[in-house]
């Protein structure tokens, strides 16, 4: 505790307290090309990729296995 937080009352270093707000975990990611720090929700949207230098991120087989295009197979010949 420095001596300004020592002089100060209870009272005034709670109000100094409350404009801080907590930022949630997982929701902003730093680009190891560039060093930007990015959106999570805007870095998934770009399946991983860095928009300002194109970095490509860890992706997990989850979401590698949605990012593919869904086909379905032909149906099957019937024989005679």
């Amino acid at each position: 505790m420095n001596w300004l937080q020592k002089i100060m009352t209870p009272r005034a270093r709670a109000q100094n307290n409350i404009g801080k707000g907590k930022v949630p975990e997982g929701v902003w990611e730093k680009c190891g090309g560039c060093a930007a720090v990015l959106y999570r929700p805007e870095l998934e949207r770009n399946l991983m990729v860095c928009p300002k230098c194109g970095h490509h991120h860890y992706i997990e087989a989850r979401m590698r296995l949605n990012a593919l295009p869904r086909h379905r197979s032909p149906p099957a010949k019937k024989t005679r």
